[in-house]
């Protein structure tokens, strides 16, 4: 046999034991004697448009995978909302209330995650994510003690999603800006400090504004990828909207430099422009221990769905806008935090191109229609925008293949988007309409 023959030979020899290898210790981190590690996730800003349909996803997600696991004596999931101090008693009853939904439309022998709310203060210095991460262990450990059948030396896995900020127009936008950036910081510094920081995993919600700013020219000079960053936006105290951006831009590169000097497994997730049916609308009014309980108030009050009501209401023209659904940005969070692949990656998460505001106007329109809650002919639209530095129409960013390749996503059409927030908020303004005159008589 030749020398090179020997060579190749080897060299796949090799190869078949580093892949072999590589297999065992993949299915021995994510086992523990056959059994599914216990997985806790940490949301901030739960109480959020985009949180909120977060939770929702990891109890959907977490209570299929359980379904299908035989082993009682397994700990069942957990997830612990943040939220400011004074919603933990209306997140926990709201919670409560959706969960209870769940069960009961599901079947078979499922155990759907636990579900806390804790505080979460972003400017207390990192206590309360701190107090979450501590309060994870304790009550992991707590469980695994009232079990001979585990091993208390198996630590859970923990991902931590940090989606809590402040978008919108405040009266001291620079400040809400710099408070966004801080709160930041000092999260990831606290997961770093954190003596198990080695079981944690990291997705921060950043922002296509951390990819680009207003009228930037794309690196490629036609569409915006990955790589961009927003290297234009800065603090304006008369524009809220580049204060956010530049917001965005400091966070999520403050962020990644942390996490990479404190060894964190990180994942940041950019979405432009969320729209979508908030997952708090509910289908009718429940009643809980004989009092009536009005869902409708549970709405997030986010700037996104404050200005698609506006659209549909006809009380302000439409805007064409690069933007994604709310349920898919919520997906992406979760697969980022459980695909090892996403760790280290940056990834948009996007529609990649704007429609005309002619056409969104089209479908609200019909929607208006359909739904006979609203006059179709009191929508508008803005004719005068043409698109920032890419025309509207053609290609603004790079994202459906490796949305698709990193985390098994593939995007709700835009039309869809807009014809299903269309009609969910016209049935929440109809059903308090309902209410409103049903009290008046």
């Amino acid at each position: 046999m030749t020398g090179s023959a020997l060579l190749f030979n080897f060299c796949s020899w090799l190869v078949l034991v580093i892949s072999t290898a590589s297999t065992l210790a993949l299915s021995i981190s994510s086992s523990n004697n056959g059994n599914r590690v216990k997985r806790i996730s940490i949301v901030t800003g739960a109480n959020g448009y985009v949180g909120r349909e977060v939770v929702n996803v990891l109890l959907n997600t977490n209570n299929d995978a359980n379904k299908n696991d035989g082993n009682d004596e397994e700990d069942v999931d957990e997830i612990l909302c943040l939220v400011r101090s004074h919603r933990v008693e209306s997140e926990t009853k709201y919670w409560s209330r959706f969960k209870s939904s769940l069960l009961a439309s599901t079947t078979g022998t499922s155990k759907t995650p636990t579900i806390k709310v804790l505080p979460y203060d972003m400017l207390d210095g990192g206590k309360s994510i701190t107090d979450a991460l501590n309060a994870a262990v304790n009550n992991d450990n707590d469980s695994d003690s009232s079990s001979t059948e585990n091993n208390n030396d198996i630590d859970p896995e923990i991902c931590v999603y940090h989606i809590a900020s402040v978008f919108g127009p405040s009266e001291d936008h620079i400040k809400v800006a710099k408070e966004n950036v801080q709160g930041t910081k000092d999260l990831v510094c606290a997961i770093g400090e954190f003596p198990k920081s080695a079981c944690c995993r990291l997705v921060v919600t950043s922002s296509m504004a951390a990819v680009r700013g207003s009228g930037q020219i794309p690196m490629n000079n036609e569409y915006y990828t990955h790589q961009d960053w927003n290297t234009q936006s800065t603090l304006e105290d008369n524009n809220w909207g580049a204060s956010y951006q530049w917001s965005k831009a400091e966070s999520e590169r403050i962020a990644w430099k942390i996490s990479n000097d404190m060894k964190i497994k990180m994942t940041s997730i950019c979405p432009s422009f969320v729209f979508g049916p908030p997952t708090s609308i509910p289908s009718s009014t429940t009643k809980t221990d004989s009092n009536e309980v009005d869902t409708t108030t549970n709405l997030s009050n986010s700037f996104s769905i404050t200005l698609f009501g506006q659209w549909v209401r006809g009380t302000s023209p439409i805007q064409s806008r690069l933007f994604v659904d709310v349920r898919d940005v919520a997906k992406a969070h979760v697969a980022a935090g459980t695909k090892s692949d996403a760790i280290g990656e940056r990834i948009i998460v996007s529609t990649e191109a704007r429609i005309p505001s002619k056409e969104m106007a089209d479908i609200l329109k019909d929607v208006c229609t359909e739904s006979g809650l609203s006059d179709p002919e009191g929508i508008s639209f803005d004719s005068t925008f043409k698109g920032g530095a890419i025309p509207i129409g053609n290609q603004e960013a790079e994202s459906t293949d490796r949305l698709f390749s990193l985390l098994g996503i593939t995007l709700t059409p835009v039309h869809e988007t807009i014809r299903d927030m269309g009609r969910a908020l016209l049935l929440v303004e109809g059903g308090n309409n309902s209410k409103e005159s049903a009290a008046k008589k």
